[in-house]
């Protein structure tokens, strides 16, 4: 018998960039219920829930069947939000953060991360990549790269280009299935006492100057395993990026 696995999706009603993201409207329904409908066709989950610290995000959730739970509105990631959701009685192994912006998310490549964590035991988290065709995505700051070792852990993660593309070669750009390298989704599978540790961790130095949390597991020495896949999930971080789906069907 398998560890037992539970999806989680964290989800906040004041972003930054688009204050009630979650309930915006994509083809009629909240944009947190398509994520949660997708989502729900992972094999691997034995339960789904999404963790939020807004009633009106929790009733749109529990409205369309999907079970919501309260959060304190001072968690600092969704990481730490999910943490909070946690229930003492609960005996999940591995908990998956799903991303509550990226309506498209494919469930197979959550099926993948959790089944990768499951046989990494020398992990204590999963995620996953995708290859990087584009040189302007490789030089963005907005795409975050991913570099492995050759048994496919995660050596480092940052918004520069990596790794230098300075000693590439015409004929390697050209090569049939050349990528620029890895790009990083926002989709990770922890077991549970990684995710309680991470919660009681300070934020790290690496992680402040770079500004991604994972990298505070790697300076707490965690291993993560990272899945190559070729889905590229589309998350929307601003209302004219909403409008562009709107555009592109259900």
């Amino acid at each position: 018998m398998g560890p037992r696995i539970a999806g989680v999706i964290p989800a906040r009603y004041g972003a930054t960039r688009f204050p009630g993201k979650p309930l915006a409207l994509l083809h009629g329904r909240p944009l947190i219920v398509h994520v949660c409908e997708n989502v729900a066709r992972a094999r691997m989950l034995e339960r789904l829930w999404v963790a939020t610290d807004d009633e009106r995000i929790a009733s749109a959730v529990e409205e369309a069947g999907f079970e919501a739970r309260m959060t304190p509105s001072d968690c600092a990631s969704g990481t730490d939000r999910i943490a909070a959701s946690l229930r003492a009685d609960e005996e999940w192994e591995i908990l998956v953060n799903i991303q509550g912006d990226e309506p498209r998310i494919d469930p197979q490549v959550i099926d993948s991360v959790a089944i990768a964590l499951a046989e990494a035991k020398d992990c204590g988290v999963a995620t996953a990549a995708v290859p990087i065709r584009n040189e302007a995505d490789f030089r963005s700051p907005h795409v975050v790269k991913v570099v492995l070792t050759p048994e496919g852990r995660a050596l480092y993660f940052s918004r520069s280009p990596l790794p230098s593309p300075d000693r590439l070669t015409a004929a390697e750009r050209e090569a049939p299935g050349f990528c620029w390298g890895l790009k990083h989704l926002g989709l990770y599978a922890f077991r549970r006492a990684v995710l309680s540790q991470f919660a009681a961790w300070l934020p790290t130095p690496l992680e402040q100057r770079e500004r991604l949390e994972q990298l505070r597991f790697l300076e707490n020495g965690v291993g993560i395993r990272v899945v190559e896949v070729e889905h590229d999930s589309i998350g929307v971080d601003t209302p004219e990026e909403l409008a562009l789906l709107q555009t592109r069907g259900a």
